[in-house]
C-alpha cells in the first residue's frame, strides 16, 4: 500500500533534522508551557535536597555517584510526573502546534515524544551526561523515541556487548552524527510516519505500541523512563543484558 512504502531519502533527512531540533528545543530550552530538562531536573533535585542542594556550577556539588540515593528518588519522581503528563490528553494535544510543523507525524505521537524527550534529558542530566552537547542529545533522543540501547549502540557503530562513554561519543565527527540522526529519522518515519500509524501506531513496537487513536499510553512513558535510566547509568551507554 502507498502509505507503507519505505521513506525516501529526503523525508528521512527531514525527519532526522526535525527530531534533532525537537530534542534541542525540549531538553535545552523548553517548549510551550514546559521548561527544559536541566531546569526541571534541578528544580526537583533542589526540592529533594533542601539546604544541602548545590547547583551544577557550584564547586561543592557532589558527584552523581555521591548523590545516588537522592538522584534515584528524583528520577523516580520525574518518571511519575511524565507518566501523569502523558496520560493527560489536554496537556499533550496542547503542544501540537508547537512541535508538529514540517513532518508528517500524528500530533499526539509528536507530543508524546516531547514528554519523553524532556524526561529522558532530565534523567541523563542527573546521571551526569551533558545534554547541551549535540552528540549526547542524539543518544538521549533516540532512547526517547523508543529505540533500544542496543539499536542506539549499533547506530554509532558499536558492536553488541560493548559500551561507549560520553567522551568517546563527543569525539564522533559531526558528519557521522548526521548519519546517526538519519537513522533515527528512518526509524521515526518507518514506525510512525503513515496515516495508518495515527490509528494503530506500530503494534510490533512494544515501547510505543500503546499509543492508539490519539491517546497516549502513559505506561509507555514509564517504560522509556526506566529503560533510559538503565542505559545511561555509570557514564556509559550500555544495552541491557539478554533475559
Amino acid at each position: 500500500m502507498a502509505d507503507e512504502k519505505t521513506p525516501d531519502e529526503g523525508a528521512v533527512e527531514k525527519a532526522g533534522r526535525w527530531l534533532a531540533d525537537l530534542a534541542e528545543k525540549v531538553m535545552v530550552n523548553g517548549v510551550g508551557p514546559i521548561t527544559g530538562s536541566v531546569t526541571w531536573a534541578e528544580d526537583r533535585l533542589s526540592r529533594r535536597q533542601g539546604t544541602d542542594y548545590r547547583a551544577p556550577d557550584d564547586e561543592e556539588r557532589r558527584s552523581p555517584e555521591d548523590m545516588k540515593e537522592d538522584i534515584d528518588a528524583v528520577v523516580a519522581r520525574l518518571i511519575k510526573e511524565s507518566v501523569a503528563a502523558a496520560g493527560t490528553q489536554g496537556f499533550v494535544t496542547g503542544l501540537g502546534g508547537l512541535i508538529t510543523a514540517g513532518v508528517t507525524i500524528p500530533a499526539n505521537v509528536a507530543a508524546s515524544f516531547t514528554v519523553n524527550m524532556r524526561m529522558a534529558g532530565a534523567i541523563a542530566h542527573l546521571r551526569g551526561w551533558d545534554i547541551r552537547d549535540p552528540h549526547v542529545r542524539t543518544v538521549v533522543m533516540m532512547l526517547a523515541i523508543g529505540m533500544s540501547a542496543q539499536n542506539v549502540l549499533a547506530a554509532f557503530g558499536v558492536k553488541v556487548g560493548q559500551k561507549i562513554g560520553e567522551q568517546m561519543i563527543k569525539k564522533i565527527p559531526i558528519a557521522v552524527l548526521r548519519t546517526v540522526n538519519k537513522k533515527a529519522g528512518f526509524f521515526l518515519l518507518s514506525k510512525y510516519g503513515t496515516k495508518r500509524a495515527a490509528i494503530t501506531l506500530a503494534k510490533g513496537i512494544p515501547i510505543l505500541g500503546g499509543i492508539v487513536g490519539g491517546a497516549v499510553d502513559a505506561g509507555a512513558t514509564a517504560v522509556i523512563g526506566r529503560a533510559t535510566d538503565r542505559a545511561l547509568r555509570g557514564g556509559t551507554l550500555q544495552a541491557e543484558e539478554s533475559k
